[in-house]
């Protein structure tokens, strides 16, 4: 593969403001009160009701966890893989959640005046107008925004070099990417072991024989991933292509409800999917390996 033809550096960057602020007053009364000394501690007002933000929370969420899952890992800065194949689907998601913002950033202003009195009861003495943004000042705080750059060449770092310092340099940037490379398909057999293990685990019964608790999220969750996963494979490996295939026909084309009881229910189908997926999760223990703790939870 060429790097700089099929992929793509992407960082995502996202505002918020928080609603929250520190009170030194109160944190200086709350420590007198207890005979602490000033600083001991810190009184931060939620300077709006909880649920105000609950929309606007919401469409945070969703863009980070998209950026994830759309992507692959890169660097500790940020910057996250996006290839080619997948530049359309990560550019459209990404467009129509930035899109999805605005308009709840509209909606919150809308509704700011209304809160801004709502917190005025809730926050009784600690309540100060002067706490509170300005409507226009608000739109410049909240926004979803991505920015694409390509992936630097060896030669970039060390056209300043002397000459006998290039070729070590050189390698040594080089391998470094390859490093990068690999934990980005690893990162793709990672996704895959953990979905199929959450599918395995709630295919088991309880300890009276029930069967466990069964939702929707196993099956959609698989079927992202074999969606995604081949748009992200970056070096076309042959075994992943075939995991993802194998993973769509035996998994992810079964309806969540032939797995738990239900009408569609059908006890033979959740023996198979899961002596399916346990057969996986032995076959390819040694490509999943353990779980990425930075990638967002499935529901």
């Amino acid at each position: 593969m060429n790097l700089n033809s099929d992929a793509m550096l992407v960082s995502l960057r996202i505002n918020a403001w928080s609603g929250r602020l520190y009170d030194r007053k109160a944190s200086d009364l709350v420590a007198a009160q207890h005979e602490a000394i000033a600083g001991a501690g810190r009184y931060n007002k939620r300077l709006l009701p909880k649920d105000a933000f609950a929309e606007l929370t919401a469409t945070i969420s969703q863009a980070r966890s998209t950026h994830f899952t759309q992507t692959l890992p890169w660097d500790d800065q940020g910057n996250r893989l996006l290839t080619v194949a997948n530049y359309d689907h990560y550019t459209r998601l990404l467009d129509g959640l930035r899109e999805k913002m605005v308009r709840e950033r509209t909606r919150f202003i809308e509704r700011y005046q209304e809160n801004i009195a709502r917190a005025r009861v809730d926050l009784g003495k600690l309540f100060r107008i002067e706490d509170y943004p300005t409507d226009e000042a608000l739109r410049g705080r909240f926004g979803v925004r991505y920015r694409i750059t390509p992936v630097p060449e060896a030669e970039h770092f060390i056209a300043k070099l002397a000459a006998e310092d290039t070729d070590r340099v050189k390698r040594d940037i080089e391998n470094r990417v390859r490093e990068r490379l690999d934990d980005a398909v690893a990162d793709l057999y990672r996704r895959l072991g953990e979905a199929i293990s959450r599918v395995s685990e709630r295919l088991r019964d309880d300890e009276e024989g029930k069967p466990l608790v069964f939702r929707n999220s196993m099956i959609e969750n698989i079927r992202e991933l074999v969606d995604i996963a081949p748009r992200l494979n970056v070096f076309g490996d042959d075994r992943l292509a075939s995991l993802c295939q194998r993973v769509k026909e035996k998994i992810a084309s079964v309806e969540p409800d032939a797995l738990r009881p239900s009408r569609s229910f059908d006890p033979q189908t959740r023996v198979r999917v899961k002596r399916e997926a346990d057969a996986l999760i032995e076959q390819f223990a040694g490509y999943f390996g353990a779980p990425d703790e930075n990638l967002p939870e499935a529901a």
